[in-house]
This record gives structure tokens, sequence and C-alpha cells, in this order.
């Protein structure tokens, strides 16, 4: 009977301890066209998920969007920073100043034509969103709740404070990690 129990012991540590090393040991590639302001929120997002989850987050910075979603295309990127106005382009369809509806048109069409998922808007202006390919989503199944706790966090106020911060000598690795404090998101 002792047997039993301690191999039912044995048993339990063990499944717990590969649940908490799932996401250590993989790497997450951010694309970002070249901007002071997707670098913050892109750095925001990396240390988040980094200080969370213990997965290696890089920041790949390509020329343009359009560059950004043909390395997503190919599997390079698994999150891509994202506007709404830009996004909107992206998929052919009339801006929605609308932002609930706006949200949701996004998040259908990101769906249907470009297999990737929208999440929750983060704030800014125009608003940033973060954007999982589905094969991120499938490796990393938990990241969309731990993004989601970026939402909204970007008030127009925070907005301008940290792309002021950002632009100037400071880096933006260190505005995102103090904002995130400040916010006690780590």
């Amino acid at each position: 009977m002792k047997r039993i129990v301690l191999m039912l012991v044995l048993a339990m540590l063990l499944s717990f301890s590969t649940q908490a090393t799932a996401c250590v040991g993989k790497v997450l590639y951010i694309g970002i066209a070249n901007s002071p302001t997707e670098q913050l929120i892109a750095e925001m997002v990396a240390v988040l998920v980094t200080e969370r989850t213990g997965t290696s987050v890089k920041i790949v910075s390509f020329k343009d969007a359009k560059a950004v979603y043909a390395a997503a295309r190919k599997g390079e990127i698994g999150l891509l920073i994202e506007n709404r106005d830009r996004a909107f382009d992206m998929i052919g369809k009339p801006r929605d100043n609308n932002s609930r509806t706006a949200q949701e048109t996004l998040r259908r069409e990101y769906q249907k034509t470009l297999n990737m998922v929208w999440l929750d808007s983060l704030g800014g202006s125009p608003p940033y969103a973060p954007v999982l390919s589905t094969d991120t989503l499938s490796s990393l199944p938990a990241l969309p709740k731990l993004l989601n706790k970026l939402s909204g966090i970007l008030t127009e106020d925070a907005y301008n404070k940290l792309v002021k911060s950002a632009k100037s000598d400071e880096k933006p690795k260190k505005v995102a990690r103090d904002f995130l404090k400040a916010k006690r998101l780590i």
C-alpha cells in the first residue's frame, strides 16, 4: 500500500513539473514594421511573455507591413503587432470607427482570410493589438489569455507618455518593463 501511494505521489509531482516547464525552451518570434510605437508594444509583449511563461521572445523588425505578413505566411514569425487602421487595409475592407464592430470584423476576417487570431486591443491611437498565427496558438495555447491581460492598458495618456519616453533616450525594453511593473503585471 505504501508503495502504491509513493508511486501516485511521484507520478503527480512529475506531471506538475512538466506542465510548469511546458513553455520553457520555446521561442516566440514577434514581427513588427519598423516603428518606435510597434517596437515599444512588442517589448511590452516580450517582457510579459518571458516573465510569466519562461518562453524566449525575439523581436524581428521588417521594412514594412507587407514584409511582416510575408514572414507570417512563411512561419518565420508567430505573432505580429498590428494597428486597426492598417489591418483594415491589409484585409481590403473599409475602416470601421466603431471599436466594438471593428474588433469583431477584424477577428472574423483575419481568421477567415489570413488564418490568424486577432486578440483584444491594447489601446493606442490608432489601437494596436497582438495577432497570433494559428500554429503559435496550437503550440502556446495559454498565450491569448496572457496577452489579453494587456487589453485596454494603453489609455490615451499612458500611450502618449510611453511613446514619448521610447522616442527619447530611454530604451523601449526598459520603458516597457517599468510600465508593466507599475501596472503589476510582472
